[in-house]
């Protein structure tokens, strides 16, 4: 099994490195001409069979025929020996028990008569004849005494004491002719002398019964159930056992099969007969059918020879045919790759690979297309990045924070000045990010933390802020960078600045599913349900800005999600006034690590 998995794997390597045009030829001989190969197999096969089976079915007829006729014929001999009322016999047997010679002889003409008219009404009937208990026998032949086999026949024959009759096997009569007998108790269940009548049958009568021919040298012969042949064509076998005759066949029940006998092959058939437990037996050469099939032979493999002649012509032009247009767009697929983008394909047609060539064209076509889009949306990502950026180190922040500094060391409070210093260093640090589009979660959190730093320790304790991620695995994922910075941005100055109460600002991410949502929320004046309503609709594309400084902020976050994510990312506020607001943002998980 391991053996014949590798030659699979190892054709399937051939055929995949192989040109369309090797993997056509091989496709078509292979599912045009093995299939026919296989048909014509499994025709001459099957045919084979067919004859196999109608040979077979005939030598079945020709036995059971003969094994009817022998048994008819045994049982009409056995009729005639049934003669217990014949009143000459009879008269004969109680003379012959009185010992009346004198008075026996006068019978011993009439039943010499009668039994001599058996052996004409009936072919076959060499002798007939009576046996007593002292070993006295009357045939037509005359009176004599009954050899050893016969008084043994007889001691079988009158202790069985049936009505019903036994066949002997071939053996050699009083004039030494080879017959079988046919013996039967002469009056069964009599108290009286018993006494033995039987046929004795020549062989002859097997030859006109079993003289069938099978084919040439085909021919029927007779068994007993220990393969002991009864009667043969060649007569020198009789008696001895059969070459072709396995015991164990006859007890299977199967009837027929083919057998080797010195390395040629015969199909046997047999039935058994009921009357005597012989088997009658058919054997033919099995080459005699061959022979018949030498002409269909010749024939298939003509037609297979002129099947593949035509297949592989009809092969060679049909992936011609088929792969000449492949290649020619196989040809200005290469240039494409190769980032000429003029190439244009005309294949004439309606089929499969015409369409294929107009997909093609359609495809370099949006190929150019995307590229252009693709520019125009990478000029427009660095554009909002760096407004974003630009929105960020606003001069007036700088200024205010540079102050904040110089205070700090004009108060000799240079410890804060060094935190605030560090703040703000890594706050451009991570704006800047080495010039990448995105970012880990984590370091735009702590982004965030640093303009929140800063921004409390220029307007004092007025707020407090949370930073509260949920799911901690979020941090190790990435983002577009400056997202949140925007947000929190709106939060103070918009929201916590405008009340007269200590504030505060919550950062919070976390994730559904497969996306990832930040919140920031503040508990500022918040804003009417009229006004969240007109930002939802700006940042879905349902409405314009009269001025594009409107809503610059939460714009940019917008349409740099969208950008990257799609139109079912984005920002989303929630407010009501007095109540605070409430900014998420919903994106993707993405599979790289930036770069």
């Amino acid at each position: 099994m391991k053996a014949l998995k590798k030659i699979m794997q190892t054709l399937s390597s051939l055929f995949q490195i192989q040109t369309l045009r090797t993997k056509l030829v091989f496709s078509f001989l292979l599912f045009g001409l093995v299939p026919f190969l296989i048909f014509a197999f499994f025709s001459y096969n099957k045919y084979l069979g067919a004859l196999q089976e109608r040979i077979t079915t005939y030598s079945e007829g020709v036995v059971s025929r003969m094994q009817k006729d022998l048994d008819e014929y045994l049982q009409d001999v056995n009729s005639l020996l049934n003669m217990k009322d014949d009143y000459y016999i009879n008269q004969f047997i109680k003379l012959k028990r009185a010992g009346d010679f004198e008075g026996n002889r006068k019978y011993t003409f009439r039943l010499w008569e009668d039994f001599s008219t058996l052996t004409r009404i009936k072919e076959g009937i060499e002798d007939v004849a009576l046996t007593f208990d002292d070993g006295k026998r009357f045939s037509t032949y005359g009176l004599y005494y009954a050899i050893p086999e016969t008084m043994a026949l007889y001691n079988k024959i009158i202790k069985e004491d049936r009505d019903s009759y036994i066949v002997t096997r071939p053996h050699c009569n009083f004039m030494n002719k080879p017959v079988i007998t046919v013996a039967r108790v002469f009056n069964p269940g009599s108290p009286e002398e018993k006494v033995m009548i039987s046929a004795d049958i020549s062989l002859d009568i097997l030859d006109s019964i079993t003289g069938v021919k099978l084919g040439k040298k085909g021919y029927v012969f007779v068994v007993d159930r220990l393969g002991n042949i009864i009667y043969h064509p060649d007569r020198k076998l009789i008696g001895s056992k059969s070459q072709f005759i396995n015991t164990g066949w006859l007890k299977s029940g199967s009837n027929n099969r083919i057998i080797s006998r010195e390395g040629k092959q015969y199909i046997l058939t047999y039935t058994v007969s009921r009357k005597t437990g012989w088997y009658i037996v058919s054997l033919a050469p099995a080459r005699e059918i061959s022979g018949q099939l030498h002409q269909l032979k010749n024939i298939t493999l003509g037609i297979i020879l002129l099947v593949l002649l035509t297949v592989v012509l009809l092969t060679v032009y049909l992936s011609n045919t088929l792969t000449r247009p492949i290649r020619k767009l196989e040809h200005l697929t290469n240039r494409a790759a190769n980032n000429d983008l003029s190439v244009k394909i005309k294949i004439s047609g309606n089929d499969e690979i015409a369409q294929l060539g107009n997909s093609f064209n359609k495809m370099i076509e949006r190929i150019k297309k995307l590229m252009q889009e693709n520019i125009e949306e990478q000029k427009l990502i660095r554009k909002l990045e760096m407004e974003s950026l630009e929105n960020q180190i606003k001069p007036h922040f700088i200024y205010n924070t540079l102050d904040l500094i110089i205070g700090y060391l004009e108060s000799n409070n240079s410890k804060k000045a060094s935190f605030l210093i560090e703040a703000l260093g890594k706050f451009f640090r991570l704006s800047l990010s080495h010039g990448k589009e995105l970012v880990m979660v984590k370091n735009e959190i702590e982004h965030v933390k640093n303009y929140l730093y800063i921004q409390q320790q220029r307007h004092g304790e007025e707020y407090e802020y949370i930073i509260d991620i949920k799911d901690k695995e979020i941090l190790t994922e990435y983002m577009p960078k400056l997202l949140l910075q925007p947000l929190v941005e709106n939060a103070i100055y918009h929201g916590i600045l405008k009340v007269n109460k200590s504030g505060l600002i919550i950062v919070r991410g976390y994730r559904k599913g497969e996306d990832i949502f930040f919140d920031v929320i503040d508990n500022g004046v918040g804003m009417s349900r009229e006004k969240v309503d007109e930002i939802n609709s700006i940042l879905r594309g349902e409405m314009g800005v009269e001025d594009e400084k409107q809503y610059f902020g939460l714009r940019n976050v917008n349409e740099r999600i969208k950008l990257k994510f799609g139109p079912d990312y984005g920002l989303y506020l929630d407010s009501d006034i007095g109540a605070g607001t409430k900014a998420t943002i919903k994106i993707g998980v993405i599979k790289n690590d930036g770069d």
